[in-house]
């Protein structure tokens, strides 16, 4: 698999560790001062985007328009456009605000104890999430992922509370509370890397590329359908 990291960061740094160790290789690397539109699609097998709210949309659109496979992981901006363009020009695209499989495995729990508390208010759900001083997004994509997987079956329109932390190194923390009266319940994920990050994206980007799949498709379906 030769690669094209979009955002060589810290992130895009974690992705091109994991993308060595497994065997792939990197054909460039295109930061905010870098012409997207120079590289050469042809040589190219897929894209990690890991930029900024700001420069995701063109970045992305940029890629998709070159027909190049896309695996986008940066938070905080309208993915709609991109899903649509991926749609028409029948090229895959995945983003993610977290490829972590653990945090993918308490979505679907919190969607399963959203669902059975529904009829039950007085457990009071709410998210507490915790990240890097660096971190832009507030609350955060995975965050905002987790209270629409609790809202799944419950009352349309209630809103789950968002308590936003941003300092120190912290990759990333998230706690899902139901409050009792006399009892609660909470679902924790503590992210100890950015590695763990990283390797979801790239064994995503392998499924994408062996699956034959086109247009917008998302982390769920990565954990669904792989095999092996």
């Amino acid at each position: 698999m030769k690669a094209l990291i979009v955002g060589p960061g810290k992130m895009g740094r974690a992705i091109e560790a994991v993308l060595l160790v497994r065997g792939h290789g990197v054909r460039a690397r295109v930061g905010r001062k870098d012409d997207l539109e120079a590289v050469e699609p042809d040589v190219v097998d897929v894209a990690f985007e890991f930029t900024s709210p700001d420069a995701a949309p063109r970045a992305v659109a940029t890629l998709l328009a070159h027909r190049v496979p896309v695996v986008s992981g940066t938070t905080g901006w309208d993915v709609e456009p991109a899903r649509r363009l991926a749609s028409e020009r029948r090229v895959p695209f995945l983003h993610s605000p977290n490829f972590s499989i653990g945090v993918a495995a308490l979505r679907r729990a919190a969607m399963v104890l959203g669902g059975a508390l529904a009829r039950f208010p007085e457990f009071e759900p709410a998210i507490v999430e915790r990240h890097h001083s660096a971190k832009k997004d507030a609350p955060s994509g995975t965050a905002k992922a987790i209270a629409a997987a609790v809202g799944v079956g419950r009352t349309a329109g209630e809103e789950i509370p968002i308590v936003s932390l941003r300092h120190g190194g912290q990759p990333g923390e998230h706690v899902l509370v139901f409050e009792g009266p006399d009892e609660s319940i909470e679902l924790v994920h503590r992210a100890r890397s950015r590695s763990l990050f990283a390797l979801g994206a790239v064994q995503a980007a392998e499924w994408l590329l062996k699956s034959g799949l086109t247009g917008p498709v998302t982390f769920e379906d990565f954990l669904d359908r792989r095999t092996g």
